[in-house]
């Protein structure tokens, strides 16, 4: 806790303006009043009810105050987590970073996605066919477009496009570049799932995928699996994973792709062949087709989007397109930017060109075409999603439209369900959670003086129009820069790394508590709620059922009927009946707004995990409360820590236990497991994250440093060259030419050099540690520098700059000669009973070298000359561990030979001994 808190004391610093700053024309303003972090007056404001007012930067800063004193620091973890600070109420109020008049901007325009439907493959390039798909690579999330057919099933109208039987047949152009397979033959509405079965697998490709490509290419049908199955048994290894093949397709095969499919499923007896189509997904392309937001550079920009990811133009006047245009807004300086959500409005209304009715229709909090989504747990800027209709869709045609910031990239890591990093609760209660926090931490950090965050609207719109969205903004940019807040990218990020530092240090306190403490509803309530509060800070809040559950039990609950919208955490009635504009939509013309959350950036609890219905709060008989945010971003209710309470928790003890399912949601098991676990961990000693992996089966290669020379070494002007290593040479076998082969068999120079320093890497990695497994390492370096040893740390003499405690004496030439044998012995070899020398990966690497030599002439004379050269670096060091033969690193105690650097442990305790070279001393 004290390195994090040491972090923070210099996190901050006042920004000094630069040459480049006076003459950046688009640098919003800086006003003389606002206070950088790293001052100390605050101004603030007195709302009602004497809640304190404060700006994003004002509350970075006194929160940074309370962070220096390590004496209270349960004043400050209750302060950035709740709000209150010496028995006041704060909030922080966004809106006061407005961006006024004065203020500038930069826009630019791109086209971040193409998605596209056709009969037929229209690509004017090779394509890589994937003989068994990914299920991964199915089509399972909604992308706003929707297609209507009919088969043997009935006609559908209307169906969305990711409802449909699909699968990745292949990819072009890149990784992000895929075609689908979409099969209407397949659908019904009772069907559970847009991806295959495995018999659907086995007949697309058997009867279907393979025929097809048999019928335009034999010669590369020749090498295809023979059937599904036996794809899968080829691909799957020992441990159950799967290595799935891919197949090149030339582009001359590829028009006739199609029809071949769908002739050979009809031909072998399969009618949901029929009506088969493609869907072409290109993604991920805005940062090379960045573009001026002109009307001429939007229409040249699109010609090249297609033309580079080879779309051949009958495909492009045949198929049907649809374009996200993207405009991402700027400040030209080190700020952060993001959405007012009171103007979500006004852009809205703008880039779709609607009136103001449909405007507000599709804004309001309680409509089913919008969603918000919470920047950095802040209610006044945020977000949103929003799915127009028919009737809102504009002149553009726009089927969905979002707005965001870029800050999330930092942070962008797809894994299952989840879009972003994200935190557990099943970690977390197996005392797994602080690497992920403390990581969590250090890129916040780390992005406070690096990422300057931008604000993004995209519109997905018909080919048609998209070199007309979004374009000639100049006219609007006072629009733009109204509907925008401007925040120092030092706050902004710091904002979310107070957060989570907040949470390091409960969820360590917690930690260290009894079974009995941390079972307590109040204290299991808050550690239930660390996930979804930090997962939180970078993507949407969850607000599933589960998740619902949990937000009534930790967050400020509000009378339903008095609730205000605009605070409220999730959309939820808050009428006995609705309003007009609800009572419109509900008679609208699509369903847009049951399947918009699925585009969802965050993971939500899944729809079936229906809770049982808890009070949700304590009040009067028959009332109904909900949660809310009302104090301009989300804080839990009053925490209780410090003063003696030894496992942080809630304050109200009356407020009842999530449900079961919730539980078993948030921790991967129900409440009687997780008694078990919390009792379980009281009695486990955790390990000291400060001993060396000592124990590895084999040390990890070390990684070069940079401006490191390639060669210490010069026995190649002696003659010694290394032939190629033994192979077998049959004519089964492939060739391989491999640049590690090339080296391994003419650059003896750079092989001793990598030898040499994986040599000092690894009898550093072997350190010993002591006893117990709660004590530290004797070797008092960081894993950090561990990695990072060369030469010059074991020429050091400073004996306490490695060691917490050793026993050392100055060893005599023919001892120090005696430890360069055991270390790069003539015929190296591992007894049984050896503790060190078979897990080094360099005393391998010198057996193979010392092999090699031996099966080529001269062999003697050349392993001579290399161990020449290694003995004179050898003798270059000041001090090297006392190394015997059956271990490395000797402990026992030996005080009538060694003394001893530590007094504490007494002249008998264990500690590594070390010989010191015979004309050096050792600094003590």
């Amino acid at each position: 806790m004290n390195d994090a808190r040491s972090e923070f004391a210099s996190l901050f610093s006042d920004h000094e303006a630069s040459s480049e700053d006076d003459e950046c024309e688009t640098s919003p303003r800086r006003p003389d009043d606002e206070q950088l972090p790293g001052q100390e007056r605050i101004s603030v404001d007195s709302g009602e009810g004497g809640v304190i007012s404060l700006s994003i930067t004002e509350f970075v800063v006194l929160a940074k105050r309370l962070a220096q004193n390590e004496d209270a620091i349960d004043v400050f973890c209750k302060f950035v987590l709740t709000g209150v600070y010496e028995g006041q109420q704060y909030q922080v109020d966004p809106i006061k970073h407005a961006m006024g008049p004065s203020d500038r901007i930069k826009a630019s325009r791109d086209y971040d996605s193409v998605l596209g439907f056709g009969k037929h493959v229209y690509l004017d390039c090779d394509i890589t066919l994937h003989p068994v798909c990914k299920l991964e690579d199915t089509l399972r999330r909604n992308i706003h477009i929707k297609r209507s057919f009919t088969n043997t099933y009935g006609t559908y109208d209307d169906v969305h496009a990711h409802h449909i039987p699909n699968l990745c047949i292949a990819k072009w152009g890149g990784a992000h570049n895929m075609l689908r397979a979409v099969i209407p033959g397949l659908y019904n509405k009772q069907r559970p799932s847009s991806s295959l079965d495995q018999n659907e697998f086995a007949t697309f490709y058997e009867k279907g995928f393979r025929p097809a490509v048999a019928s335009l290419s034999p010669a590369s049908a020749a090498e295809w699996p023979p059937t599904y199955g036996a794809e899968l048994f080829r691909a799957r290894g020992k441990h159950g994973t799967l290595a799935l093949q891919t197949k090149t397709l030339g582009k001359w095969f590829l028009r006739e792709l199609g029809d071949a499919i769908r002739v050979a499923l009809h031909d072998n007896g399969v009618p949901w062949g029929e009506g088969l189509i493609f869907l072409y997904q290109i993604k991920g392309v805005k940062a090379s087709n960045g573009h001026r937001t002109s009307s001429e550079s939007a229409k040249l920009s699109l010609d090249e989007l297609f033309i580079k990811n080879s779309i051949t133009q009958e495909g492009l006047e045949r198929g049907d397109w649809w374009i996200d245009v993207g405009l991402e807004i700027s400040s030209g300086g080190e700020e952060c930017l993001a959405w007012r959500t009171d103007h979500h409005f006004h852009v809205i209304k703008h880039v779709l060109s609607i009136n103001t009715s449909n405007a507000q229709r599709i804004t309001s909090p309680g409509s089913s075409k919008y969603i918000r989504d919470l920047t950095s747990h802040l209610t006044a800027v945020a977000g949103c999603r929003v799915s127009p209709g028919v009737r809102a869709q504009g002149p553009h045609e726009a089927i969905y439209l979002q707005m965001y910031t870029t800050d999330k990239s930092v942070i962008y890591r797809p894994e299952g369900t989840h879009f972003g990093k994200h935190l557990t609760g099943k970690e977390i209660l197996e005392n797994k959670a602080d690497a992920y926090c403390r990581g969590l931490y250090d890129l916040y950090t780390d992005a406070s003086n690096k990422n300057n965050g931008h604000a993004r609207v995209e519109v997905r719109v018909p080919y048609e129009h998209a070199a007309s969205v979004l374009i000639d903004i100049e006219s609007v940019r006072d629009l733009f820069v109204r509907s925008l807040i401007s925040v120092p990218s030092v706050v902004w990020w710091s904002l979310r790394a107070y957060r989570i530092y907040a949470f390091i240090h409960i969820l360590d306190l917690q930690c260290r508590g009894s079974g009995n403490l941390r079972n307590n509803n109040c204290a299991l309530l808050l550690t239930a709620a660390a996930p979804w509060f930090l997962n939180g800070l970078h993507s949407t809040p969850d607000n599933g059922p589960c998740s619902r559950d949990l937000m009534n039990k930790i967050l400020p609950l509000v009378e339903r009927e008095d609730a205000d919208l605009d605070t409220l955490i999730y959309p939820i009635s808050t009428r006995t009946r609705p309003l007009v504009m609800e009572e419109e939509e509900a008679g609208d013309d699509d369903e847009e707004g049951a399947e918009i959350e699925d585009d969802g950036i965050s993971v939500v609890s899944d729809d079936s995990d229906i809770v049982a219905s808890n009070p949700p709060t304590v009040g009067n008989s028959g009332s109904s409360k909900v949660p809310y945010v009302p104090y301009g971003i989300v804080f839990l209710r009053e925490i209780r820590m410090g003063n003696g309470i030894v496992v942080p928790r809630f304050r109200d003890t009356r407020v009842p236990m999530v449900s079961h399912k919730t539980l078993q949601f948030i921790f991967g098991r129900g409440p009687d497991a997780i008694t078990d676990v919390l009792f379980k961990n009281q009695f486990v000693i955790a390990r000291n994250p400060l001993r060396t992996a000592n124990k590895t089966r084999r040390t990890a290669t070390r990684i070069p440093q940079e401006m490191e020379p390639t060669k210490i070494f010069d026995v190649a002007s002696r003659g010694v060259v290394l032939g190629p290593l033994p192979r077998d040479e049959g004519s089964d076998i492939e060739s391989d030419a491999s640049e590690e082969n090339a080296v391994v068999a003419d650059d003896i120079d750079t092989r001793l050099t990598n030898l040499w320093h994986q040599f000092i890497a690894d009898i550093t990695a072997k350190a010993p540690n002591r006893q117990s497994a709660t004590e530290a390492s004797y070797c008092v370096l960081t894993p950090e520098q561990r990695d990072r040893v060369t030469d010059e740390t074991y020429r050091d003499l400073r004996l306490r700059e490695y060691f917490s405690d050793c026993q050392y004496k100055q060893a005599t030439q023919e001892e120090w000669a005696a430890a360069f044998d055991k270390f790069w012995p003539l015929q190296p070899f591992v007894s049984t009973s050896s503790q060190n020398y078979g897990s080094m990966s360099y005393y391998k690497s010198w057996g193979v070298l010392v092999s090699q030599l031996s099966d080529m002439g001269q062999a003697t004379q050349m392993l001579i000359s290399i161990r020449t050269e290694l003995r004179t670096r050898f003798r270059r060091l000041y001090w090297i561990p006392n190394i015997q033969a059956d271990r490395v690193w000797y402990t026992k105690s030996n005080p009538k030979l060694f003394r001893r650097l530590g007094e504490g442990d007494g002249r008998k305790a264990a500690a590594p001994r070390i010989l010191i070279r015979w004309d050096k001393q050792a600094i003590v």
